[in-house]
């Protein structure tokens, strides 16, 4: 027989007959404040369950079932996580993560799609292969997280700190990045890696200082009053992408077609390696 506990109290919050979690179905129970520190929680269903203020640190939860899970304030540092299922379906929510402490947690391929990350701490959290598709990450601290390869699509990352994170393949097309501290963030690395897309994403006022975007899609991204300062954009695709009052002051744009960028009142005359087309005005 297993009890599950508060975690500051000591109160049982819910009686398992049986000797162990793995697999177990816990779907629909409040275990708010639980104390689930290092459990075993492989396959584990927690389809609606409340876990808010949880302390699921160090936990193994993969492949587990968190969808429509309540998580707030949950703590799962260094938690494994991957190939977990929180993403939504019809009749069901995805999994609310808001707030949540998840740093150096595991999620890779991880399906969080339309997952609420709000305000989260994930900090050298792995991310590599998660789905995370129109998932609501404002505001999270992403900090040195390794996000290779995951898709991020019309997600909400406004206002997030992805600074120092490692970004090599990521899918972020009409992703929402306005604000986001990108510094030292690798966009591409080496040749076997491919690099980021980011097609029509908002990258308004986003901090890119030493932002390694080298062969990184940015086409038809709008990058409007962005700091790219020492950043490397060389050989980045960027047709029609907008530029309207970025600093690019020693950002390296080595072959970068500039004809179909906006680029009125960016301070191109500090970039480096720029070929400007002679049509341009109003740069500075």
């Amino acid at each position: 027989m297993i009890e599950i506990r508060e975690r500051e109290s000591g109160s049982v919050l819910f009686t398992l007959d049986g000797d162990s979690l793995q697999g177990a179905d816990l779907r629909e129970l409040d275990l708010t404040g639980a104390d689930l520190r290092g459990a075993d929680l492989r396959s584990t269903i927690f389809i609606n369950t409340i876990l808010n203020n949880a302390d699921l640190s160090e936990a193994n939860l993969q492949y587990a079932n968190l969808q429509g899970a309540q998580l707030v304030h949950a703590l799962l540092d260094e938690a494994n996580l991957s190939k977990a299922v929180m993403g939504g379906k019809p009749g069901i929510r995805p999994a609310n993560l808001s707030n949540a402490s998840m740093l150096g947690t595991s999620l890779i391929g991880a399906n969080m799609q339309d997952v609420i990350l709000s305000n989260a701490k994930m900090k050298n959290a792995d991310l590599s292969y998660a789905i995370l598709q129109h998932g609501n990450l404002q505001g999270a601290d992403l900090e040195g997280a390794s996000i290779c390869e995951a898709r991020l699509n019309k997600a909400n990352l406004s206002g997030c700190n992805l600074s120092n994170s490692d970004l090599c393949g990521a899918h972020l097309n009409y992703a929402n990045m306005s604000g986001v501290d990108f510094s030292g963030a690798q966009f591409s690395g080496e040749e076997t890696q491919r690099p980021a897309i980011l097609t029509r994403s908002n990258l308004q006022q986003a901090k890119l200082v030493g932002a390694h975007l080298a062969k990184a899609v940015l086409q038809t991204a709008d990058l409007s009053r962005s700091d790219l300062r020492d950043a490397n954009l060389s050989y980045a695709m960027m047709s029609g992408a907008i530029l309207r009052n970025a600093n690019v002051e020693g950002a390296d744009f080595t072959g970068v077609n500039l004809g179909t960028v906006t680029m009125d009142y960016a301070n191109f005359s500090k970039s480096k390696n720029a070929d400007i087309p002679s049509f341009k005005r109003n740069l500075r």
